[in-house]
Order: structure tokens, then C-alpha cells, then sequence
């Protein structure tokens, strides 16, 4: 590791002893499928003096407020983001705080989105991937993604866990080794076909864990939305290709299960709707991400990420507190050898690049 590096680490998770109380009151104890552990403003200093890290950008891992009931979680976030605010006093230079929105209760979310940026001039918000069942993208959340847009914020988006009618595989026993990725591509698939990140170009979202499975999935997401939309401009004559069979034979189908089509074909128009409203492809949506490095390091990872965005937009992640400090100096030195990126890339994914955005 080049120990002359001041890195910015976008990804530094802190556990607030509020926080984890108040979870542990109501029963959880786990996230991602390990327990929380504790923390104090201590473990942070010393963990980014042993990994040549300056400033470490806060923030709260899942579960946030999702476990907690509507005024309880408005609560928790308050006092949490009041925290964190005291913490970049108490420690002047050494962090940057994202702050704990009270998600998936809209009305409060905006309440707290005003009093955390604009009183407590925090440095930008975290969101969840998802929230049980519903994404980052998805209709409820516009009000949301409206307020932050006025606000030009930066949003790192964090993964959840899988809703909780969902099956892990039995021996993927932990959401953080597969599902957490799955859900950042989720989300942010969804905030392009939703029209998000068309309508709300202002905010700046950044993907933990190098986007998920997103950049590997770039051509498929891509040539999905340039097919519908060579098909919206000509359906009549241009679906013909794309449905396999005779008319007749799916005019039977839809007749046997007609609740089941219906439910179908609204959908599908729900989407094409909201899909006809992009200016963009897919691809340019997903060169406006930023993406952090947490997890993620090694060559494929970064000849992926060469694939979908400019270098200026990879950002280091630690995953602190929840990652290993040896898996973290493991990813600071896969990034240092890498093939992939020059040394004026490698000074700006440590520190420049967030430096820029955090202006």
C-alpha cells in the first residue's frame, strides 16, 4: 500500500450505541445475517490510522429503521443523525455523515431529510436498497426522490435484505454473500426503468458493492429497454417477431387464465408507460451511478466497472465495522496492483473522486 495515500472511504459504517439499543429492544440483533457488533467513535479512529484512511464518510448499515414502527423509526433517526452530527465536531476533518432517513414512511422521511441537511448540514442520505418488498424506484418513494433532487444529494444506496417471504438457498445461509448484491441490481435497475434517474438527474447515487451484479448485466438491461422502445414506435407491425405461435393459440391461453393475463398486461403496460419517458439507454443511465469498491476488488470486478462507467466514478468503500480490517487492507492492495488502473486513477478512486462530490 502507498502509505503516502489520504484515502476518503465512502462506505464506513458506524453502529451508534442509540441505534443498536433500540434494536436490540425490539429483538434484532443481526444484519446480513451477523450480529451487530458493538462500536465507538474509537474503533473508527483506529481502524483508519491502521489503513492509511482520513476521512470516513458514515453511514448506517441494514436493517436502519426498517424493523422499527412508524414514530419509532422517525425517532431512531433523529437521534441517530443528531449523533452524527456531533461526531464530525468532536472529530473535526476525520468524517463526513450520511444520514439515517426514517424509510419506508415517506412523510417522515422528507421531515427528516429538511432537518438533516438543512440544520444539521449533513453531507448527504442513506437508503436502502429495498425495504421488504418495495424498491428504490417504485412509485411510493417519488416524493422522496423529488425532495432530494431539489436538495442536488448525494444518496448512497446500501443493500437490505431479501423480503422475508423469500427462501435463501440452504447452505447461502447469509444474505450478505449473494442477496445483498442481487438487491443493489434490483434497485438500481429499477430506478432507470422507473425514470428516476431521468427525472431526478440532480441527485447523486452511489451503488455500494460495485453496482451489485448491475455492470455484468449491462448488455442484457440495455438491448431490454432498445427492443421495447424499437417496438413502442411500431407495435402493431413490430411485436410480430417477438411472439412465438399462432395469434390463436395465445388468444386461447389468455382465455384460460384471464385474471392471470389481465394482472400481466397491466403490468407490462404499467412498465412500457414509464419506459417510453426515457431519453436515454440503459447504459448511459448506468455511466451516472458511482460505485464503491467494498467487497467488490479484484480484476473482474474492475474490468467491469471499466465496462459501464468512467473511472471518475468508482469511489473506495471499506464496508468498515462490518468487513475484516485484513479483507479491507486485502482491497486496498488488490486496487494498487491492479492492471486495470493507472496511478492518477488509483490516487483518484482513494480519494479524488469523493473528494469531488462531497464539495
Amino acid at each position: 500500500m502507498n502509505n503516502k495515500r489520504e484515502i476518503i472511504d465512502i462506505h464506513h459504517h458506524i453502529i451508534p450505541k442509540i441505534y443498536k439499543d433500540a434494536l436490540k429492544k425490539i429483538g434484532v440483533t443481526t444484519a446480513g445475517g451477523y450480529p451487530i457488533k458493538d462500536w465507538e467513535p474509537q474503533d473508527s479512529i483506529q481502524m483508519m490510522d491502521a489503513l492509511n484512511i482520513q476521512v470516513g464518510v458514515t453511514s448506517i448499515s441494514e436493517p436502519a429503521t426498517l424493523p422499527f414502527k412508524r414514530k419509532q423509526a422517525a425517532k431512531v433517526a433523529r437521534e441517530v443523525n443528531e449523533y452524527q452530527a456531533e461526531l464530525k465536531r468532536t472529530y473535526p476533518g476525520r468524517f463526513k455523515c450520511l444520514a439515517l432517513l426514517p424509510m419506508p414512511h415517506v412523510k417522515e422521511t422528507i421531515k427528516e431529510i429538511e432537518y438533516a441537511l438543512d440544520v444539521l448540514k449533513l453531507d448527504g442520505v442513506g437508503l436502502l436498497s429495498n425495504y421488504d418488498q418495495s424498491y428504490l424506484g417504485d412509485d411510493e418513494f417519488d416524493n422522496v426522490m423529488a425532495n432530494l433532487n431539489q436538495r442536488d444529494a448525494i444518496v448512497f444506496v446500501h443493500p437490505s435484505s431479501a423480503s422475508s417471504r423469500f427462501k435463501a438457498p440452504q447452505f447461502v445461509f447469509a444474505d450478505f454473500i449473494e442477496e445483498f448484491t442481487f438487491n443493489t441490481t434490483r434497485a438500481a435497475s429499477n430506478l432507470i426503468f422507473s425514470g428516476t434517474m431521468e427525472r431526478y438527474s440532480n441527485i447523486k447515487f452511489i451503488l455500494a458493492h460495485a453496482g451489485g451484479t448491475l455492470p455484468y448485466l449491462k448488455w442484457r438491461i440495455n438491448e431490454t429497454l432498445n427492443t421495447q422502445k424499437y417496438v413502442m414506435e411500431d407495435p402493431k407491425n413490430r411485436l410480430k417477431s417477438f411472439i412465438t405461435g399462432k395469434k390463436s393459440d395465445l388468444a386461447k391461453e389468455v382465455a384460460k387464465h384471464p385474471i392471470r393475463y389481465a394482472q400481466m398486461f397491466k403490468t407490462y403496460k404499467k412498465g412500457l408507460d414509464r419506459w417510453s419517458t426515457l431519453s436515454q439507454s440503459a447504459e448511459d443511465y448506468m455511466r451516472q451511478f458511482y460505485y464503491d469498491t467494498a467487497l467488490s476488488t479484484g480484476e473482474s470486478a474492475f474490468a467491469s466497472l471499466n465496462e459501464v462507467t468512467d473511472k471518475s466514478h468508482i469511489l473506495f468503500g471499506s464496508d468498515a465495522h462490518y468487513a475484516p480490517n485484513d479483507w479491507i487492507a486485502k482491497m486496498e492492495k488488490n486496487i494498487e496492483e491492479s492492471r486495470y488502473f493507472n496511478e492518477n486513477d488509483k490516487q483518484n478512486i482513494f480519494q479524488g473522486n469523493t473528494a469531488q462530490i462531497l464539495k
